[in-house]
């Protein structure tokens, strides 16, 4: 099994109706023991400067961008995917010269503008078991492509699956929901 780790998972439009409809995802992790990553095109309606404001931690201010909704396990609880430059004890390696951090402690830093120059704060994140991200590839529920940091920070949410889609050649609107051999 080669690991997908720092790869970007495209859903394709089988998974239409589905909480992963339409989503963009950056594997952190890829092993034998399953898979975890953000869906890094879906926001939340809340931006990282009333989330802290609501945690009670201190901000420097400028801090309007959208929170992602990363997926549906742990919601209440944030990821930071983040370059690797600033890292706490607790960021783990994510792929591509970034980490992923849990901790409160890398919100701080953000905050007081001494954090990480590119980051991604989500709540909640999507999660595979041991082959399960195998068997949805080989039932054409996904497409995976080659991640880059302007689709991961720079370009707005709504922006992302078709940027990732066309680094492919693929336009989304002319594929149909069913895939199969004739």
């Amino acid at each position: 099994m080669k690991s997908l780790t720092g790869q970007f998972l495209i859903s394709m439009p089988k998974l239409r109706g589905s909480l992963f409809a339409d989503s963009v995802i950056y594997l952190w992790a890829h092993d034998e023991q399953g898979a975890q990553g953000l869906v890094v095109n879906h926001a939340y309606d809340l931006t990282l400067a009333k989330l802290l404001d609501q945690l009670e931690i201190p901000s420097q201010g400028g801090l309007d961008v959208q929170v992602a909704a990363g997926g549906p396990v742990e919601p209440q609880r944030g990821f930071i995917l983040h370059s690797d430059e600033v890292s706490i004890d607790s960021s783990e390696p994510a792929g591509d010269g970034l980490a992923i951090s849990y901790s409160r402690e890398i919100l701080d830093l953000i905050g007081a503008h001494r954090g990480p120059a590119q980051y991604l704060v989500a709540l909640g994140y999507s999660g595979w078991g041991p082959g399960q991200l195998e068997h949805e590839l080989a039932d054409s529920a996904w497409l995976t492509a080659p991640s880059s940091q302007e689709a991961l920070f720079e370009l707005p949410f709504e922006q992302r699956l078709d940027h990732v889609a066309n680094v492919l050649g693929i336009d989304l609107r002319l594929l149909g929901a069913d895939a199969g051999h004739a």
